[in-house]
């Protein structure tokens, strides 16, 4: 486990303590300035992630229709054909190229840094002599930021190392709803389209569940993690927005932004999914029908049942009659 904590330390820490303390020293002595630029340059050299999620998200999105048919194949099925299933999905994720872990390479690649930024602004801005001592031992010594120690940390009329919640008004307010907006926008930017009636379902769920849960995260975030975090989506917005060859922007039923073709690209989408959608309908309109017709039979197999021994009990005395 001591391994874990010295790459922590030396990989991940020292690196973001150095280069914040570093910009602020270059950025007249704007630790918020300084944030934002980090974000940035974290951002711009994941670009390379981004354009890989990107062609995953299409790949995944070319092969909707043929993994739905391997879906309907072994629907209600169990035990071997499950195992067939998952086999075939595979196969058909191998031939196309496509990893389900790779569309979500970028958030997996910032849970670290969120944590680690999370560290680095509590130990960049110490508030006990213990915490100066240490943070002077985490410099390199080739950094001249230093000599800038204490460091100032208002931006805006926010203390960034303080809490989300204990900032004055609007911003212990405003920074949780801007953080859940930029995610909500990104998320929609970057949920794969589906036709799959369960899978749209789960990304319906996480398009809202994600920015409200990292929305009410920040309310006990520190100011700076929150600055991070906004700016980082807005940037992600930004990239994503190029990346994809300029892909509209959807929002409140209406495509903004975007370029001609990628507008009439997602109409078509839209229209498809309407019309598999509605295709659908007389499907489940017939597994009512069926549902209902078989309900009958079991009634009237129950009526079948109660009255038989009625119908036995009469031959039974129409013998005895006889007999006499």
């Amino acid at each position: 486990m001591e391994i874990f904590g010295i790459l922590w330390q030396e990989g991940i820490m020292r690196p973001m303590i150095n280069s914040l303390a570093l910009l602020y020293q270059l950025l007249f002595s704007n630790f918020g300035l300084s944030i934002i630029v980090f974000t940035v340059l974290i951002r711009l050299a994941m670009i390379p992630l981004t354009v890989r999620q990107t062609r995953q998200m299409k790949k995944m999105q070319s092969i909707q229709p043929k993994l739905k048919a391997i879906q309907d194949k072994y629907k209600g099925k169990k035990g071997d054909a499950r195992r067939q299933m998952s086999s075939e999905t595979m196969g058909l994720y191998k031939d196309a190229g496509v990893s389900p872990v790779g569309c979500l390479g970028p958030m997996i690649i910032q849970m670290p840094i969120w944590i680690g930024f999370y560290r680095a602004i509590i130990r960049t801005m110490p508030s006990t002599p213990e915490g100066m001592a240490n943070l002077s031992g985490l410099f390199y010594s080739w950094n001249p930021a230093i000599a800038s120690v204490p460091f100032n940390s208002q931006f805006l009329g926010l203390s960034l190392v303080d809490l989300v919640s204990a900032a004055a008004l609007p911003w212990n307010y405003a920074l949780p709803v801007l953080v859940g907006a930029s995610m909500f926008l990104q998320q929609k930017m970057t949920t794969n389209p589906t036709t799959d009636p369960r899978q749209k379902q789960t990304n319906q769920m996480m398009l809202w569940m994600m920015p409200i849960m990292f929305g009410a995260f920040t309310w006990q975030f520190p100011a700076g993690l929150a600055v991070y975090i906004l700016f980082s989506n807005v940037i992600g917005v930004v990239i994503q927005y190029y990346v994809s060859g300029k892909q509209p922007i959807e929002l409140f039923g209406r495509s903004f932004l975007g370029t001609d073709a990628s507008r009439a690209e997602r109409a078509a989408q839209i229209a498809s999914e309407a019309t598999v959608g509605n295709a659908a309908k007389p499907d489940l309109e017939e597994s009512d029908e069926d549902d209902q017709s078989t309900e009958v039979r079991r009634q009237d197999g129950r009526r079948s049942d109660r009255n038989r021994p009625r119908r036995s009990g009469r031959r039974t005395r129409r013998r005895r009659n006889k007999g006499s």
